[in-house]
């Protein structure tokens, strides 16, 4: 017997002492690597006691196993056993993918030495270069490019390349590497025609329509350095997605505001808007008071801006100079994201406009802006709402848009009092009337079920809202008291019913409780009725 099958029988017999039932030396091997017990693994290599094409059930060799666990000796010894480097398993997986994936310049290198192929795809067309670019490994990316991988490549997923990973990713080096090595920035991604589906869902839903351009990519991640390489290297700087989203949109909507400014720079068309009616100028205007968290969750926390030079309030100014106009109106609301929760913002439908969505926050800074600027105050959405009703509390889904402002660090009724005397100031009318909202066209933009403001005025809105001193401000400024909505209902029945409604919730009180009965008493006076009487 020669000393190597003496070696690979010894291994084998501690092998099956260590770990009973394995049927043979490749799985032995398997078994050793996996365990970590890497000097044992060597001996049966070594030895020649294995066959290094084995694979396990998935497909995956040794080789795979090895590089899995950063073992450069063993992996050093089945290449130079004879091991293929090039081999795949049934998840088309390479043992260069796995050294990528892990950053190990160094085995990627032992690897391509050894003859492994750099385009070898995955079973959707995945290659090496791609996983470097998406990981923001340069190093491991030029190895790559000097040893011939297509820079090219498209995966078959999502029919994305290298350069719109890297610039999805914000990693602006790498972007820069691939267009040095001739990447094409003009592939469009696989997009989707949700529409076409059939779903027993009959609300709106958020589902992503894809079809982005590596610029697109790069906008959407905030990359300012990728978006300036790829505009360089030639993209279309207005090529939008299916749903009508530029460049541009995409940027001041992922708050990239110096990136807007670049585009606009370089000649982007401010004149535009996506299906949902959004224009550059409108989402300037709402990121300068952004409220929620967006796709993570409406009504969070916004996550922090990056360091900036420029602000969404610059960025609208610069739009102004341009000709835009102030008073486009959305055509239906984009949903905050997928599931509970994506349409909260229930004014933001159809017809809302940036003074609208100005108002929503408070936002006095664009409020003055806008209207110094050629807004119309008046201006309603699609369920006749005006700004000014929206200032004093109307909401379209039953809740009412405010706790009554008491004691406590927010004051809601302080800030909505200063957005009140702006737009009564630029002539709002403070007796208008919603009127004829109950039309076709309402109902389409109505995803969920809301409520029936026909013939309220601001102050039916402050009043059922519990807003006193809102409420006795409007009155102060010559809103009236005696108007009835479509139902019959004056303000201070509006004011009732919603107090005794809050009456009836548990732990009612407080601060809440004494703004309530001061709105109720307010109007009384006014119309000089005694609460309660009707």
């Amino acid at each position: 017997m020669s000393m190597r099958k003496i070696v690979a029988a010894a291994v084998l017999s501690v092998s099956a002492t260590v770990m009973p039932g394995l049927a043979s030396a490749d799985d032995a091997l398997f078994a050793l690597i996996r365990t970590g017990q890497s000097e044992a693994a060597l001996a049966l290599v070594s030895a020649g006691g294995a066959d290094l094409a084995a694979t396990e059930p998935d497909g995956s060799t040794a080789l795979h196993w090895a590089t899995y666990q950063v073992d450069y000796a063993l992996v050093r010894a089945l290449l130079d056993a004879g091991a293929s480097a090039d081999v795949t398993n049934k998840y088309g997986s390479t043992p260069l993918a796995e050294a990528v994936k892990l950053g190990d310049v160094e085995l990627v290198r032992m690897l391509l030495e050894a003859g492994a192929n750099p385009d070898s795809p995955s079973l959707d067309n995945q290659t090496a270069l791609m996983l470097s670019a998406n990981l923001g490994l340069l190093d491991i990316a030029r190895l790559l490019i000097e040893r011939g991988a297509d820079v090219n490549a498209v995966e078959t997923f999502r029919d994305q390349t290298a350069l719109m990973w890297a610039a999805a990713e914000n990693h602006p080096d790498i972007v820069d590497l691939l267009i040095e090595h001739g990447a094409d920035v003009t592939p469009v991604a696989h997009h989707d025609d949700w529409p076409r589906q059939m779903t027993s869902e009959p609300r709106a839903q958020f589902r992503p329509t894809g079809g982005l351009t590596a610029l697109l990519y790069a906008t959407r991640s905030g990359c300012y350095r990728c978006a300036v390489a790829i505009v360089e290297a030639g993209a279309d700087i207005d090529r939008p997605n299916p749903d009508g989203i530029t460049p541009l949109l995409n940027a001041i909507d992922a708050r990239s505001f110096d990136i807007a400014m670049y585009l606009i720079d370089q000649g982007a068309k401010v004149d535009v808007w996506d299906m949902h009616g959004r224009t550059p100028f409108y989402m300037a205007i709402d990121m300068n008071s952004f409220r929620g968290g967006g796709f993570g969750g409406f009504g969070g926390p916004a996550a922090p801006l990056p360091p900036q030079e420029h602000t969404p309030m610059e960025v609208a100014k610069r739009l102004l100079s341009m000709g835009v106009d102030v008073n486009h109106q959305l055509t239906r609301m984009r949903p905050n994201g997928p599931g509970r929760g994506r349409f909260a913002d229930f004014m933001m439908r159809g017809g809302t406009g940036p003074l609208m969505v100005a108002t929503l926050s408070n936002d006095h800074e664009a409020i003055e802006f806008l209207l110094a600027n050629g807004a119309e105050v008046d201006l309603y959405n699609v369920f006749k709402t005006t700004p000014l009703m929206v200032a004093a509390g109307m909401s379209g889904t039953g809740r009412g848009n405010g706790p009554g402002g008491g004691a406590g660090g927010r004051d809601p009724q302080a800030a909505a009092l200063t957005t009140i005397d702006l737009l009564l100031d630029a002539g709002a009318e403070i007796n208008k009337q919603v009127t004829d909202s109950r039309t076709f066209t309402a109902k389409l933009d109505n995803y969920v079920a809301g409520k029936d403001n026909e013939g309220r005025t601001a102050l039916h809105a402050a009043a059922e809202s519990g807003w006193d001193r809102v409420v006795a401000h409007l009155i102060a400024r010559g809103a009236d008291p005696g108007i009835v909505d479509a139902q019959g209902d004056t303000a201070l029945d509006l004011g009732l019913a919603a107090a005794t409604a809050a009456a009836a919730q548990p732990g009612y009180g407080g601060a809440a409780k004494a703004s309530r009965d001061a709105t109720v008493a307010v109007l009384s006076e006014a119309l000089g009725a005694t609460p309660g009487a009707n």
